[in-house]
């Protein structure tokens, strides 16, 4: 909370920072500018003592009154106006603040300032110093009201991200929950069959079921895991299905080296393994096979997992868990992910699974 309250802290203190630097930069050039123009019109004579000090004394002004300006402006929150009403009480405003700031001006030259040579109070040259005054405040006021546009802009588009984000997390757990009761479910049918008929098989099948469950809650839905770790726990759960069909069940892997720390969603080759057991290996009545393998092509990860059986003329079989993790891709890769069910051979099927690497 501390660490959160200092770095609020510190991003306002860089953007008050920002602020008075460019607000500082912007006003000195404009006095800069007025200068020149003294230079370029009077000559070098025409630039004394006298005329610095009512530059300097026009600069603080304009910089106290254009900052005040602001304050007034958040305060009213007309940022948040149509652009018709915004322009029409800015206008009127910087009409305010241009007669106020040219007001205070000649009273500080004309009255408190030891300024010498100064022409007598006009009217008709007042008037026009307002003016220019409004004129200056106008393209200041633009270039504010712009940049806080941008700002709001690029805010709104960060708070549409991560209320974007937080939905697919939020959307990610959900998924992951159907997946582990599933799993479980299955896993603790097979432990039933075999408790009081092989009990060194069910203490064997419960080790391996602790270690699928606690690998399945490590890991937050949204995080990744390598391949390798997942092929450990993939080695698990065949171990544990092994005992469930009386070693009916063959399996191989051919995992590329160059594949082994690449990173995948948790549960993924399990998903396919889990789907290949239940699907294909468990009508047959011999049993039968499954090989998982991975490659690398560029920037693509491809993980295939095949196994005996096949798919025949209905529908394919996809059972909830194939249909979270085909959602879950979605979710992490968009439609750069790729997924494949079909028959490879006249005896197998072959699940695919394309994934961009990152």
């Amino acid at each position: 909370m501390i660490n959160v309250k200092l770095s609020t802290i510190l991003t306002l203190m860089n953007k008050q920072i920002i602020y008075w630097l460019c607000q500082t930069i912007g006003w000195v050039v404009y006095t800069v500018f007025s200068l020149s123009m003294f230079v370029v019109f009077g000559g070098p004579e025409s630039l004394t003592t006298s005329a610095v000090l009512i530059q300097l004394t026009i600069f603080i002004t304009l910089l106290t009154g254009s900052h005040f300006f602001r304050l007034f402006i958040k305060k009213k929150n007309w940022l948040s106006l149509k652009l018709l009403p915004l322009t029409l009480r800015v206008l009127a405003s910087i009409l305010v603040v241009a007669i106020a700031a040219q007001a205070i001006i000649h009273l500080l030259i004309y009255q408190l300032l030891p300024i010498e040579g100064l022409t007598e109070f006009s009217f008709v040259n007042f008037i026009g110093y307002v003016i220019s005054v409004f004129a200056v405040l106008i393209l200041w006021s633009t270039i504010y009201i712009l940049i806080k546009s941008i700002q709001k802009g690029r805010k709104g588009e960060i708070e549409k991200l991560e209320l974007k984000s937080a939905l697919q997390e939020a959307e990610l757990m959900i998924l992951k929950n159907q997946i582990n009761p599933h799993f479980l479910f299955n896993a603790l049918n097979n432990i039933r069959s075999l408790i009081l008929t092989d009990q060194d098989r069910a203490r064997s099948m419960v080790t391996h079921i602790s270690d699928l469950l606690r690998y399945s809650i490590q890991f937050n839905a949204s995080e990744k895991v390598t391949l390798e770790e997942e092929m450990e726990i993939v080695r698990d759960y065949l171990q544990l299905e092994s005992i469930q069909f009386n070693d009916r069940l063959a399996y191989v892997f051919n995992i590329d080296d160059n594949t082994k720390s690449l990173k995948i969603p948790p549960m993924a080759i399990q998903l396919l393994v889990e789907n290949a057991i239940k699907h294909g290996l468990s009508i047959q009545k011999k049993g039968g096979f499954i090989r998982v393998e991975s490659s690398r092509v560029e920037q693509w990860l491809t993980i295939k997992v095949t196994n005996t059986g096949q798919l025949g003329n209905k529908k394919k079989r996809e059972g909830i868990g194939i249909k979270n993790l085909v959602e879950r891709m979605k979710i992490l890769f968009g439609e750069y992910a790729e997924f494949q069910l079909e028959n490879s051979s006249t005896d197998t099927v072959t699940a695919s699974l394309k994934i961009p690497i990152s």
